[in-house]
Formats: structure tokens, C-alpha cells, sequence
């Protein structure tokens, strides 16, 4: 690596830490932003560059957002944890990698991460060369009815018993809470909907397991990370459940294009190609990623990594 720096970055009143790596330093930037809630992204370094080698391309910015991973580390780290306070981070950090780099950057975001990206975008699109939104939160309320049904009607067609229980005792959404939250997304994961041949536990293992494994993440830093994720969905469910871009944020100043995994239970395409239909942006692209779930990235790396080399050098992205 030409650069492989680990560094805390002031956004705001939080302090919160980027890892940044390119195989050679004239790359164009690629900031990530995690899906949530909770979710840490340094951790991800191993397993992105294994599967993606995304920084021969790029130079390649991870980022624990507030409330996430190691920038849980310093004092009230979850203070003011809000999607507004998120967005804000975003725009200061992408503001602050721009000017260092000189040049504006590439922003893929995951979910969640998708819809603050494309919020801190909407403020500063002089900051962001392309968009790429990966199974973007879209509507919140459209979301988790979906996930909540899909989940319960396999439940039953499988003759699921702990999960029929289950489902049935937290009721359909509103889910405001971790525990109702993590339900339904445990049994929406368990049944295909998120990540194409995993479950909730081996997910889990895997994120453990990316935590301890990491150089950047001591054993209480992945402890914290681990208890971030409940401390963060307690924060931002209530949020989520109202989110509605469809009104919210109907134009964009900059390129976007939007990747949508096929079979995608919690952020469900249905929604993606309504949004897409009314969105204005100065370009805009519709992918279908045909055997993906809700982590196309992961699901189907070779041609995730094909897509952001195409956005790279300005080209159709489903070409």
C-alpha cells in the first residue's frame, strides 16, 4: 500500500477514526459509509480487500461512524445520535477528505449508510463525483411492514414454530425497540432476505470475528462496538420508522447511481424503483444485482467491484 493510515478525525463535537489505504496515492477517493444501525466499517479492511480489492482502484476511505466501532472510544460517543448529527458528520468528513485530496469524492454507502450519504450529498454535491447507493433506506414504515411480513409468512411456510412465536409476540411494526428491531431482522436474515446463504448467527460470528481479528480494534474496543449496535438502534429506530426520501429528498445535484439486490427483504426493490422513477438528478442509474439480497457487495463482489470501476472511469455502470 502506498497509503495504509489509521487516524481519529474531529467531525463536530465527536471524534471518531478513518482508516485510509490505495495502492497508490494519485487513486481517486472512495469514501464508504456502513449500513446501520450500528454498524462498525474499519473492521471490514480484511474482508473488502479480499473480496473487492477496492484500493487498487481507489484510494479508499473506512470509516466508524458516530456510535460505531472505535469511535466509540472517547467520551459521550453516542451523545446527540441522530440521523441529522450523521449526516452532519458526513459532509465535514467529506468536506475535509476533499480538500486534503484536492479532488471530489466517490461516496458508496450501504443502506442505512446509502441514505445519510445521499443526504450529506443533497448539501454539498461539490464534495461527491458520483453517489453509488447500495439497498438504500428509502421508507422506513414501507420497510419493516415488508421485512415483518416476509419473515412471518416463511415462518409459517416453513412450520417454523419459535419463529411464528416470535414474530407474533413483538407484532407488526412499528418496532421502536432493540429487542422488536433485532426480531425482525434476526428471522428476515434467517430466511434469506439480507445476505444470500447466511443466518443471523453466522453473520454475527463474522462480525465478531472481523472485530477481534482486526489490528485496528482492541478487545474493549470490540466489546464496545458489539454493545454500539443496541445503544445505536435505541437511538435511530424511532427515525428510521419515518423516513420517507420520496419526500424528503426528491433531487440530487450529483451523479447517482442506485444498486439493488433482487432479493432484498429490508429494503425492498419495490421501493428503490419507485424512488428512482421520481428522483431528479443531473444522471441517474438503476441496477438490478440479480442474485443479492439486502449485501450486493458482498453477495456478488466481482460485479460490485466492475460497477465502481465503470463509475471510475465514466461509464455506464450496467453496461
Amino acid at each position: 500500500m502506498d497509503i495504509d493510515l489509521l487516524e481519529p478525525v474531529r467531525l463536530g463535537e465527536s471524534t471518531q477514526w478513518i482508516r485510509i489505504r490505495a495502492a497508490s496515492a494519485g487513486n481517486p477517493l472512495l469514501l464508504l459509509v456502513q449500513q446501520g444501525p450500528g454498524l462498525p466499517m474499519i473492521n471490514e479492511v480484511r474482508t473488502f480487500e479480499r473480496v473487492l480489492s477496492l484500493e487498487d482502484d481507489f484510494t479508499v476511505v473506512y470509516w466508524d461512524q458516530r456510535g460505531c466501532g472505535r469511535s466509540l472510544r472517547s467520551a459521550g460517543a453516542t451523545r446527540d445520535l441522530s440521523i441529522e448529527t450523521m449526516v452532519s458528520d458526513t459532509e465535514r468528513l467529506l468536506a475535509m477528505l476533499c480538500d486534503r485530496f484536492d479532488r471530489p469524492a466517490v461516496v458508496a454507502g450501504f443502506s442505512m449508510g446509502a441514505m445519510i450519504a445521499a443526504r450529506a450529498a443533497a448539501r454539498r454535491p461539490d464534495l461527491v463525483a458520483t453517489l453509488v447507493a447500495v439497498s438504500m433506506d428509502i421508507d422506513g414504515g414501507a420497510a419493516g411492514k415488508n421485512a415483518y411480513e416476509f419473515a412471518l409468512a416463511a415462518a409459517r411456510a416453513r412450520q417454523n414454530r419459535r419463529a411464528v412465536r416470535q414474530l407474533a409476540a413483538i407484532g407488526p411494526p412499528p418496532h421502536l425497540t432493540p429487542e422488536g428491531f433485532a426480531t425482525r431482522g434476526r428471522w428476515a436474515i434467517n430466511f434469506g432476505g439480507v445476505r444470500i446463504g447466511q443466518t443471523y448467527n453466522s453473520m454475527a460470528r463474522g462480525l465478531l470475528a472481523s472485530l477481534l481479528r482486526s489490528p485496528d480494534y482492541s478487545l474493549a474496543d470490540a466489546v464496545r462496538a458489539i454493545r454500539g449496535i443496541t445503544a445505536t438502534i435505541a437511538a435511530l429506530a424511532p427515525e428510521l420508522e419515518t423516513l420517507d426520501l420520496t419526500v424528503t429528498l426528491p433531487s440530487l445535484n450529483c451523479p447517482i447511481v442506485m444498486v439493488q439486490g433482487r432479493h432484498d427483504q429490508v429494503a425492498p426493490g419495490s421501493a428503490a424503483e419507485r424512488y428512482a422513477e421520481l428522483l431528479t438528478a443531473p444522471s441517474k442509474q438503476f441496477v438490478w444485482f440479480e442474485h443479492s439480497a439486502h449485501m450486493p457487495q458482498l453477495d456478488e463482489p466481482g460485479r460490485f467491484r466492475e460497477l465502481l470501476a465503470k463509475v471510475r472511469l465514466g461509464l455506464p455502470a450496467d453496461a
